[in-house]
């Protein structure tokens, strides 16, 4: 089966180590690769996955224009990249435009490292800008373990911005919101959110998380590992040992992704 990982993370090769490191220390875990591209894709070949999406993060504005030029010289399978923006970006209409430009799909978002609330109105030019350029945004949502509560992402305040903008394609990881799934099936199951299932495997009891994808829709989840922080061998048996009909994984695993990406 073809097998599409819609959360991955690599750092370029001369700070990936200190990079690597530096967030282990931080969130308190241990990485299962070392943080390359070349290592992303050595772990993509054992654990049978054809293509991996990666998700850089501007922390700062000033590093957004940097990050996407240096991606999208790289946007080749077997990784694809999206685009990075940052809130307080000052043009995103303009950033928004070359994301697409260079060929990029989609951006990542961090409301913890770049400090922001989902449905804060100051950025609907961003939400407007994706819109009008078709750009899906994906977001970390929920808890974090490099960052202490309150975070600043909830499903109460996905669902506002998916009321407010009802056009904007989102993707949210971690099944919605990490560690907050009562509030997700509350306020998210079943609404026109894309949910993928990085970090979510091992934190939420596996016949709950068949539950929750066959009552939003199959057709609604995305595969995703968070790579390098999880096994990918071993998130693509998680996925597999869920009592799913072979239809949904095949949209998990591939087709969701497929239309996303805009690929044949």
């Amino acid at each position: 089966m073809l097998i599409i990982d819609f959360h991955t993370h690599y750092f370029p090769d001369k700070i990936a180590h200190d990079a690597i490191i530096s967030l282990e220390q931080k969130g308190g875990i241990k990485a299962f690769t070392a943080g390359t591209r070349s290592a992303l894709e050595k772990s993509m070949s054992e654990a049978g996955i054809t293509l991996s999406v990666n998700l850089p993060v501007a922390t700062s504005p000033d590093q957004v224009e940097s990050i996407n030029g240096k991606v999208a010289n790289h946007n080749r399978a077997p990784v694809l990249s999206l685009g990075a923006i940052h809130p307080l970006t000052m043009d995103p209409g303009r950033t928004i435009s070359d994301v697409r430009n260079l060929g990029l799909r989609g951006i990542k978002m961090h409301p913890e490292y770049q400090e922001f609330s989902p449905d804060d109105p100051s950025l609907d030019p961003i939400w407007k800008a994706c819109i009008t350029y078709s750009i899906f945004v994906v977001f970390h949502a929920g808890a974090d373990l490099a960052f202490k509560p309150p975070f600043r992402s909830s499903p109460a305040k996905f669902a506002n911005l998916h009321r407010r903008y009802p056009e904007l394609r989102m993707v949210l990881a971690h099944f919605g919101s990490w560690m907050q799934w009562d509030d997700v099936e509350k306020e998210l199951i079943g609404l026109d959110i894309f949910l993928d299932t990085s970090f979510t495997s091992g934190y939420l009891d596996d016949a709950k998380f068949a539950e929750l994808i066959r009552r939003h829709g199959a057709d609604k989840v995305l595969f995703g590992t968070d790579s390098p922080w999880r096994d990918q061998k071993k998130e693509v048996a998680a996925i597999n040992s869920l009592a799913l009909y072979e239809e949904e994984k095949e949209l998990i695993f591939h087709g969701n992704a497929e239309g996303l990406l805009g690929l044949e």
